[in-house]
């Protein structure tokens, strides 16, 4: 019998053979297993994370909706509602929010800022922003106002799986509840608060910082 009849016997004698080793196959097994629960874990946790962000965003939202009408919000109670978004959505890395009230300019054709405020290393939304998410907001009368919550929180995945870090937005238009505005208060000493500023006040200018650091999160 030539080398070559000796191999191909050999070899197909090794396909035939049904015999098996109980600890290698149990350790493949429980490899794969392991990878599993794992990843199911990991992405279970970045969907309730999401989920988590996306209810605070709202309550956030519905909070400034509930403004009474002799109220008015100012750059601390802003704040302040990024200390409460960053306690319920456990962020241990940067955050900001956003807040702005935007009305329909019935002479213009198009939506513009009665006033917007943001902590953070990002400004307020100005006339020209806002164009971009015109889409994102309801048809409204001439008179009336929406107010927009937009919400940033970074998430790092706890295993490397394959799923990138990213970031968390949310963009939320909601009307107020009991008003046809929501006041905002520049805490100057001079001007009363008001629905809508004159051009020459500049709001985007007003930012904070929520004392957080920004992970290295591409956009």
């Amino acid at each position: 019998m030539s080398m070559l009849s000796r191999l191909r016997l050999r070899t197909l004698d090794r396909l035939r053979d049904s015999r098996g080793s109980m600890p290698v196959e149990g350790l493949i097994a429980a490899t794969w297993l392991i990878w599993w629960y794992v990843a199911s874990f990991q992405f279970f946790d970045a969907y309730r994370q999401k989920n988590i962000n996306l209810k605070a965003a709202y309550t956030i939202a519905d909070m400034v909706s509930r403004v009474q009408p002799d109220d008015a919000v100012d750059s601390g109670y802003i704040d302040g509602l990024n200390t409460l978004f960053d306690y319920l959505t456990f962020s241990r890395r940067a955050t900001w929010i956003r807040v702005s009230s935007v009305i329909w300019d019935p002479a213009d054709n198009r939506y513009e800022i009665a006033w917007s405020y943001a902590t953070g290393p990002v400004g307020g939304q100005t006339d020209a922003t806002i164009q971009n998410d015109a889409y994102r907001l309801p048809v409204m009368p001439a008179g009336d106002s929406v107010i927009v919550v937009e919400t940033n929180m970074a998430y790092e995945p706890i295993f490397n799986i394959g799923l990138n870090a990213q970031w968390y937005r949310t963009f939320i238009a909601t009307r107020p509840r009991f008003s046809s505005c929501v006041k905002y208060d520049l805490q100057d000493g001079v001007t009363l608060p008001a629905c809508i500023y004159d051009s020459d006040v500049d709001m985007s200018d007003n930012t904070s910082d929520d004392d957080t650091t920004d992970p290295s999160i591409g956009s």
